[in-house]
């Protein structure tokens, strides 16, 4: 499984603390969207938690979104700090960090 990072804020410190949570709560789930043409999940949050993941060896479990001209906070129990278009930010995705999980 492939997972486009589409957010471009990276806290080493956060990591770490969300490294030493996860530790204690398991995978994450996270809020994507399947983007056929690239071949990858294009995540609408979580950057932090999917590294953590990957760190850990944890696989995170998708919350699939459907790719829509919709803004992110309309979805459901959607957790990321900024809105914008799905489609807008899913577009450019796979110019994203992508980070691959053993399925």
């Amino acid at each position: 499984m492939r997972i486009a990072l589409v957010h471009n804020h990276y806290d080493p410190e956060k990591l770490e603390k969300v490294i030493e949570q996860m530790k204690e709560l398991g995978a994450p789930e996270i809020h994507a969207v399947w983007m056929e043409c690239y071949g990858h999940w294009a995540a609408l949050e979580g950057c932090h938690r999917i590294r953590a993941a990957k760190e850990l060896g944890y696989i995170p479990e998708i919350i699939k979104v459907d790719y829509s001209d919709e803004m992110a906070s309309t979805v459901i129990s959607y957790d990321g700090g900024e809105d914008y278009a799905i489609s807008e930010i899913c577009d450019d995705s796979h110019r994203a960090t992508i980070m691959e999980f053993e399925e």
